[in-house]
């Protein structure tokens, strides 16, 4: 078995599985439990599409987050200071002598001439008069950027020249005043006032962690800037590639985008075209933030091909003057012939083939006052019906999911109008601070009430659609919780036992993501700074899990010890347990949550059905406490590790307290 640095291995002598940490071998006595799996009885089969992930426009979600575009307002569209210099950029070399320069944020032109704004704001440039030389190159900067010895920085800025005479020069240096440079490169500048991007590559000879680039001009006389672009050669089609080779590993099922609340801010349109002509615009659902649209339709559909996920694309609807003709012409760029209009737009745009992209979602807890396009389910079942019918003329074949809620009101409502036109209902669950209710144990037991819940679902399912399949996609879910409790191990229990819920509903549960893949809400599942990345223990257990995801769920009974909790039911089982076995039968999977905080369970297995191999693997995720959370100062506080135990008909394993394990048997 090959294990990375945060699946790791160690040797086990004996017939019982190596507990993972230290302190759990001289804890709390140990609690007794037994698990019979009849791996010839198959229960349901399990979606290969049941883990997928989702990636929103919010809190460095996608900008520096996902995207590797170093430069903030690169754009130069948020608003300046009193002498001109929009946010995050200041007078080089320094603000001592400033009488030779002079800086102006500009609306009156912007690189591209003739684009089109967001209704919200004017688009800017940023003017520069210099009129003396006396202190040398001047120019501006920005700091606190990251740079990586021998690492290509791959950089470009569009210049409009209306009478500046001289040469560019572009530095990588220390942020201090006569600090050292690292990298620099002259450019002349041409004498037209035609907009010109001057592209230009630096290659540090050092690394610092904060970083400078100034862009300084050795002459005299009038131009503007916009658009600066500053982007590390190992960028992975425009991701950063420590995040890329973060998500790889979870191949994930599919990515769903743009959001989250943000789908119902976000106009498809933005995102097309050559980067630097695309507009900025503000992102209302989250803190009014400025999004660049760097990252538009294309480059998700290039990074879903790149990780192998299907892309689900969530369609606005009635959000922000979203129309139904506009989702329309979004299928058709996405799915239409070159011959079409959409189809071809995006040959044009170097990409001739369809994208084929299948699954659409039609708006985003439209249920809730926090939206643009926010309704009751009357009138979203109406809307609903609008699009999918704009939508399904452009392409029929493509899948469509409508929004759903843990209200069985609303999901009645939006099934009775809309049911015969719907492929899959997607419902939401966070569980935080205020559903516990001082109680941790509810925490634990809550995964049970959904699995309750689908049950209620599937039979409103066969009441008002009884001739159509409709399927779950649980595309948001996780805790929501403080950090670090939210990147504990006690966040990760949560997930484990809410994924054995999901394997156990396969019937109607075919698609689900946790929110988000990166930052985004704290709960994050790689988090990512501008200098370093980590994974949250509830990363660890998605990874395991779908390393392991069997075709087809297998009957598994579990007795042991229970607990109460004070909202949540009473006599809940502490270990929660999924079975299943591969497409070819000739591995079983045994998906094991102990939930208790502070015992151990032996547990007993006993394996009817077909014949298994003596000898298995165990992968074990745990720590030496359940407030334990990964960090960047600790980013392996909270790791999985493997090794072999004695397997057979019957054997017995102790499961750490507060772990989860995926044990794994080879079949005769």
């Amino acid at each position: 078995m090959r294990c990375s640095n945060i699946f790791r291995r160690r040797a086990c002598g004996g017939g019982v599985a190596c507990l993972l940490v230290a302190a759990t071998l001289h804890a709390q006595p140990t609690s007794t439990a037994t698990v019979r799996m009849d791996a010839g009885r198959v229960q349901n089969r399990i979606s290969p599409t049941l883990y997928g992930h989702f990636v929103e426009f919010m809190f460095e979600g996608v900008k520096f987050g996902l995207h590797a575009e170093l430069l903030r307002n690169r754009g130069f569209e948020e608003p300046a200071n009193a002498v001109g210099l929009p946010r995050h950029w200041e007078r080089e070399p320094d603000e001592r002598n400033d009488s030779d320069i002079h800086f102006r944020w500009d609306d009156s032109v912007s690189y591209p001439l003739g684009r089109t704004p967001t209704p919200e704001r004017p688009e800017h440039s940023l003017g520069l008069d210099l009129r003396g030389n006396a202190w040398g190159p001047r120019g501006l900067s920005q700091a606190r950027l990251p740079i990586r010895q021998g690492v290509e920085y791959r950089g470009s800025i569009w210049i409009k020249n209306q009478s500046f005479e001289g040469r560019m020069r572009v530095v990588l240096e220390q942020d201090r005043s006569g600090g050292q440079s690292y990298a620099r490169t002259e450019v002349p500048v041409a004498a037209d006032e035609s907009w010109r991007r001057y592209a230009f590559a630096l290659t540090p000879s050092r690394g610092d962690p904060l970083g400078k680039l100034s862009v300084l001009f050795d002459g005299q006389g009038r131009l503007w800037l916009d658009q600066a672009s500053l982007m590390p050669g190992d960028a992975v089609d425009g991701i950063r590639r420590d995040v890329f080779e973060k998500v790889k590993p979870l191949r994930p099922a599919f990515l769903r985008w743009p959001g989250g609340n943000v789908a119902q801010d976000y106009h498809w349109g933005w995102g097309i075209g050559p980067r630097d002509e695309r507009p900025s615009w503000s992102n209302l659902s989250w803190a009014n933030e400025l999004e660049p649209s760097d990252f538009g339709t294309d480059e998700y559909l290039r990074f879903c091909r790149s990780v192998g996920a299907a892309p689900t694309l969530v369609v606005n609807v009635e959000g922000r003057g979203a129309t139904a003709e506009e989702a329309a012409a979004w299928v058709e760029y996405a799915n239409g012939p070159p011959t079409s209009t959409g189809g071809a737009r995006r040959a044009a745009l170097g990409h001739p083939a369809p994208f084929g992209v299948r699954f659409w979602e039609l708006g985003n807890e439209i249920w809730g006052d926090w939206v643009r396009g926010h309704t009751d389910a009357e009138t979203y079942a109406r809307h609903y019906l609008r699009y999918q019918a704009a939508m399904k003329a452009v392409d029929p074949s493509i899948e469509l999911i409508a929004v759903g809620d843990n209200d069985m009101d609303w999901n009645r409502t939006v099934l009775k109008l809309a049911g015969p036109h719907i492929d899959y209902l997607a419902i939401h669950h966070y569980y935080g601070l205020r559903e516990i209710q001082g109680d941790a144990l509810n925490l634990m037991a809550r995964p049970l009430f959904y699995e309750r819940f689908y049950q209620q679902v599937a039979a409103l399912l066969r009441e008002l659609v009884p001739d159509r399949k409709i399927r779950l996609a649980i595309n948001e879910w996780n805790t929501s919780l403080p950090v670090p409790r939210q990147h504990s191990m006690e966040s990760a229990l949560y997930a484990a036992r809410l994924m054995n819920v999901f394997e156990r509903s396969g019937e109607l549960v075919e698609m689900t993501a946790v929110s988000d893949l990166v930052n985004g809400w704290s709960g994050g599942v790689i988090q990512a700074s501008r200098h370093a990345v980590f994974v949250t223990p509830t990363y660890l257990v998605i990874r395991l899990y779908n390393d392991h995801l069997g075709a087809e769920r297998v009957a598994a009974e579990v007795t042991g010890p229970t607990f109460d909790t004070s909202r949540e039911g009473r006599a809940v089982p502490y270990l929660d347990v999924a079975a299943s076995r591969s497409s070819d039968g000739r591995q079983l999977y045994l998906k094991a949550v102990n939930t208790n905080p502070r015992q151990p369970l032996r547990t007993t297995f006993t394996v009817t059905g077909v014949l298994v191999r003596p000898r298995g693997t165990i992968e074990t995720l745990t720590a030496r406490s359940l407030e334990a959370a990964n960090s960047f100062s600790n980013p392996e506080a909270v790791m999985v590790t493997a090794t072999d135990v004695t397997a057979g008909p019957s054997f017995t394993i102790d499961l750490p307290a507060h772990s989860v394990s995926v044990i794994t048997l080879a079949t005769h």
